[in-house]
């Protein structure tokens, strides 16, 4: 093991020195400029006395799917605890930066780093969420003495196959993992093969957040069509794709149709689906997109037809948005999105079919639709016979804060 542990880590220091003129070119786009150059280049050293709990998470949604956990846990912290939280994203960097001002929030530097960057800390417990497997925090981590945890695993059918290919990596990686909470009976069938040990089914985590509510906007008179987490798939955009099927079905006296906003999921994306978005509505001679930085919100939300191309509203606009269609799933191979969000303030939901990635969070809600972009007029068409969406299953997290604590 000693061997093999030595070997990746040559092999991780030379992929990192001959990535660094890919890497530096990368950090020059707005969405990597700071991310890149913490995680590669100058990761953030630091000095800390107190005993750590450390948790890394990817991005915003991994994040959101800890709060509740970190809450919990830090009511329980004596003076010399703290929490750790390591990210890869700016979104998930960010997030945790507001939600937790009392954690060290960091991103989590390339693993040649690890070894230098953990050495001065003192770590209780070292907890990583979803997908996220990295050995060398792990290896550092059981070095140190703390405990290690996977939490909220998943290895959908579709990304199965890859991890099985390296197989012979994992189950090495897996020897370093204490406990594992993952989410559904398959998870752990795949978690199993691939050489895990001590692994409970516990759920989805992202079935105990709190949607909270930042901003009270008033309803249109017309019911709102939210177009949620949309993405874009080599030269195929959701929102295209959507929007077509939605001007099927709408009648042409667009003071009795439904208002519809689109939320595109990222944000370097805002610019040029205003510009395809307009460019679909003109092809069918139908008013401009109001655009919320160029308008009140509260304005593009009253429009026939807009865009919100601002981050951090997407619960506000749930709360008062009668149908979503939520995308990330009616493109393949993006695996879908969070649908507690919206189910939790009870709108109607249609979700696409391609959602490998959030199977846990639908098995937990009833009267949501399923539907192709083929049939997705048709259905539309239909709306007011669909129920609202409820959410009928929640966790308790204590079984993972107990362990996370040591005290079960």
């Amino acid at each position: 093991m000693t061997f093999f542990i030595s070997f990746y880590y040559l092999l991780i220091c030379i992929a990192h020195l001959c990535a660094m003129p890919f890497l530096l070119a990368l950090s020059f786009k707005q969405k990597y400029k700071t991310s890149i150059k913490k995680r590669f280049f100058f990761p953030t050293f630091f000095q800390e006395s107190a005993t750590l709990y450390w948790f890394h998470a990817c991005s915003y949604g991994e994040i959101k799917s800890l709060q509740n956990i970190l809450l919990s846990l830090q009511e329980q912290l004596t003076n010399d605890e703290k929490i750790l939280i390591t990210t890869t994203t700016q979104t998930g960097y960010n997030l945790a930066k507001t939600s937790f001002p009392n954690a060290i929030v960091c991103f989590l530097p390339f693993e040649s780093f690890i070894p230098f960057w953990i050495k001065s800390l003192k770590l209780k417990n070292f907890t990583l969420t979803e997908a996220e497997l990295w050995l060398m925090p792990l290896v550092c981590a059981k070095k140190k003495g703390a405990t290690t945890l996977l939490i909220n695993a998943r290895i959908s059918s579709n990304s199965y196959p890859k991890y099985l290919k390296f197989a012979f990596f994992y189950k090495r990686l897996f020897s370093f993992i204490d406990k594992i909470f993952c989410q559904r009976k398959i998870d752990k069938k795949h978690l199993k093969t691939l050489g895990a040990k001590n692994i409970k089914v516990f759920g989805n985590l992202k079935l105990n957040e709190i949607p909270q509510i930042t901003k009270h906007y008033q309803k249109p008179n017309q019911e709102l069509w939210l177009v949620a987490s949309t993405h874009q798939k080599n030269s195929q955009h959701e929102e295209i794709l959507i929007l077509e099927q939605i001007l099927k079905i709408l009648p042409k006296d667009l003071s009795k149709s439904p208002r519809i906003l689109f939320a595109p999921r990222h944000p370097e994306r805002f610019h040029s689906i205003a510009i395809l978005l307009n460019q679909t509505l003109k092809t069918h001679k139908l008013p401009p997109l109001a655009i919320a930085s160029k308008s009140s919100i509260q304005e593009t939300i009253n429009a026939p037809f807009g865009l919100i191309d601002t981050l951090g509203e997407l619960n506000n606009l749930y709360s008062i948005s009668s149908l979503v269609i939520l995308g990330g799933s009616f493109l393949p191979n993006i695996g879908g999105h969070n649908p507690i969000e919206p189910a939790f303030f009870g709108a109607k939901l249609i979700s696409g079919p391609y959602i490998f990635n959030q199977k846990s969070l639908f098995m937990a809600l009833q009267n949501y639709t399923i539907s192709d972009l083929k049939n997705l007029a048709e259905i539309l068409a239909k709306s007011d016979l669909l129920e609202p969406t409820k959410i009928t299953k929640k966790l308790d997290i204590s079984k993972i804060i107990n362990t996370i604590k040591g005290t079960k």
